[in-house]
């Protein structure tokens, strides 16, 4: 009998089935660990837009020179509906154009919008005067309990932040008002 080699038909499609098993089994270790890295990059994409946003808008309540009440502002509510309910004032240094500087934050197709109005004139400004468009945080699901409490004299941020997958994290911390308040 002449010496074969080579290998049977059992072994070549015993070969082939554990190769495809380890290469499933990898390949599912890789979808998996890629999956672990986006919802980690949305995570961290979702805490860094929470933290910039509370930050952004506590710095400029505590350098405000006076806090108003939304309600005080001539048809803020309809213009902006979804607004934080309050406007935060500012005198400006004196050489600039303008006197005052008031400055508010709506939530509209899911981001914080901050508007300004500029004035020289001593009367609070209507809503249509509030121009600008600045995006301060996106992925902003709601900015519900948002609100000042001038008898307190505090200002509650509450801002919950959310994925097109449902993961939300919720931002709160509240701001003691320092300035003088309209209400």
């Amino acid at each position: 009998m002449k010496d074969r080699k080579g290998f049977t038909l059992i072994e070549l499609i015993l070969t082939l089935s554990i190769s495809s098993l380890i290469f499933l089994t990898l390949i599912s270790v890789l979808k998996f660990t890629v999956n672990s890295y986006k919802l980690g990059e949305m995570e961290d994409e979702l805490i860094l837009n929470g933290k910039y946003v509370v930050e952004f808008i506590k710095k400029e309540i505590r350098s405000a020179d006076k806090i108003i009440s939304s309600d005080k502002i001539e048809f803020l509510h309809e213009e902006f509906g979804e607004n934080v309910g309050f406007v935060v004032m500012k005198y400006n240094n004196p050489g600039e154009y303008y006197k005052y500087n008031y400055s508010t934050y709506y939530l509209k197709d899911n981001k914080i919008i901050r508007v300004a109005a500029n004035t020289n004139d001593k009367k609070l400004p209507r809503a249509r005067m509030f121009r600008g468009y600045n995006e301060v945080a996106e992925h902003i699901v709601s900015i519900e309990g948002t609100k000042a409490d001038f008898s307190m004299r505090t200002i509650d941020l509450n801002i919950t932040l959310g994925d097109r997958d449902g993961m939300s994290t919720k931002f709160s911390t509240t701001i003691f008002i320092r300035c003088p308040v309209l209400y």
